[in-house]
């Protein structure tokens, strides 16, 4: 019997090297998305700083100018960690599909392996037959040429 050759095997590679591409792409997703939530973080701590320090100043005694500056300071803070939160969400629901990808794919290769073993199943169970048969009919050959001699 011919050794065992899955069909769809180039297929099945081609597969396993797509989810490791769509798993790259995923890892370099999650590390922007670490990226901008370690920056907002910054900013957040930074406005927390700012806050404090201005409470600080505003108790000791501040020129308006001064605390106007200050204000307006952790305004345009306060809009740039909005932003970054804007992009965090853009980039979590990017991560999401990604991840949907990568889980289609995963899907698509066990299926596949699923098939590949029903499949050398199905040949190892042939193969057990034609070796089985191929010793009945030695024996049965072995008989008859053992019965063979005994008529002669």
């Amino acid at each position: 019997m011919k050794k065992f050759s899955f069909s769809l095997q180039k297929l099945l590679h081609y597969k396993e090297q797509v989810l490791d591409v769509e798993r790259t792409v995923l890892a370099d997703m999650n590390a922007v998305l670490n990226a901008l939530t370690a920056e907002r973080d910054k900013m957040t701590c930074e406005r927390g700083e700012r806050v404090r320090w201005l409470r600080k100043k505003t108790a000791s005694g501040i020129a308006a100018i001064e605390m106007e500056s200050h204000k307006n300071f952790l305004t345009s803070l306060d809009f740039a960690i909005k932003n970054k939160e804007q992009q965090i969400k853009l980039q979590r629901a990017a991560v999401e599909k990604q991840q949907d990808k990568v889980r289609e794919v995963k899907v698509e290769i066990s299926t596949m392996e699923k098939l590949r073993e029903r499949k050398l199943e199905e040949y190892n169970y042939k193969a057990q037959k034609a070796d089985e048969l191929f010793i009945e009919e030695f024996v049965s050959y072995g008989k008859s040429a053992s019965q063979g001699h005994q008529a002669v």
